[in-house]
């Protein structure tokens, strides 16, 4: 009863904590957290992320997979542009010849005769294209600028510097960083997604013509997929860091063509079937490419 007691008494400290003392938390500054200056640096991560979300899933609603992929073709040419733009980072010729020629690809293998797009799902699609390229990019400084800001003025780290690769140290002050961004991210989303909700009245229309919500396979589904977008999220700027931001879009060059060939249930034209193949052989180019530029580097 003792060892019961003293284990209740602790819960309620800590949560005591988190809510007075602002101590705690998965940013270090309690549940509610909220800096002005985290803040300010945080916005345009989430502002671009919310964009990227909401505009790839209306993009989505109103077109099949191959369609889907066509009007969001243009984010790896996007990203080479915009991280040469905004890094500064040069990528080699073999690195960018086998990012464009996977995603020509990649192309190929969408295209199917007699489908057409609706025109909802082509400018939400190419929209959303620009703040999928941004993502990574602004992520990846947004937690730059943080770290300096926690990191005292003197102190060297490899993440200062723009113009090489993010190389983690491994300190107190590079993790607090990392778990801001997500926080505030997260948070400043959600803050910008409620009233965006309520106007709209999906809510309503949810009520009326879901007659699924009361089905609890539907709810493990919805808990199953809220897990796998928690890892992504939380594991996506890790991604970043280890290896960049142009490499972070890349995954979903081949992620797509896989998707393409599962959602069709392997009945594709010809030209699909090579497509798929030379996006493979294309992706394998690119971490060739990749590896050779590592140790070029090194």
């Amino acid at each position: 009863r003792y060892t019961g007691g003293l284990k209740t008494k602790s819960v309620f400290t800590n949560i005591s904590h988190w809510f007075l003392h602002r101590s705690g938390g998965i940013a270090g500054g309690g549940l509610f957290e909220y800096q002005r200056n985290t803040a300010k640096h945080v916005l345009p991560i989430a502002v671009v992320f919310l964009g990227k979300t909401v505009l790839s899933n209306i993009s989505f609603a109103y077109a099949v997979m191959p369609m889907y992929m066509i009007s969001r073709i243009a984010v790896i040419p996007l990203t080479l542009i915009l991280t040469a733009i905004l890094l500064r980072q040069q990528h080699s010729i073999q690195t960018m010849s086998a990012a464009i020629i996977a995603t020509l690809n990649l192309l190929m293998t969408s295209i199917r005769s007699g489908e057409r797009d609706p025109w909802e799902s082509v400018v939400a699609g190419v929209s959303s294209s620009l703040f999928v390229a941004l993502y990574p990019i602004l992520l990846l400084r947004g937690y730059r600028q943080l770290v300096s800001d926690l990191v005292p003025q003197g102190d060297l780290l490899s993440v200062t510097d723009s113009h090489g690769p993010s190389v983690s140290t491994g300190t107190k002050e590079e993790t607090r960083a990392y778990w801001r961004v997500l926080h505030y991210t997260s948070s400043l989303t959600i803050a910008m997604l409620i009233p965006f909700v309520i106007i709209s009245g999906e809510l309503k229309q949810i009520n009326r013509n879901c007659y699924f919500l009361d089905v609890p396979w539907f709810w493990f589904l919805m808990s199953c997929a809220s897990l796998g977008g928690f890892g992504i999220f939380c594991s996506f700027l890790l991604l970043v860091k280890a290896t960049s931001p142009l490499s972070a879009n890349f995954v979903s060059l081949p992620r797509s063509v896989f998707q393409i060939v599962v959602l069709s249930k392997f009945k594709m034209p010809a030209h699909s079937w090579v497509g798929a193949g030379l996006c493979v052989l294309s992706c394998m180019w690119y971490c060739l490419a990749r590896i050779r530029d590592g140790r070029g580097r090194s």
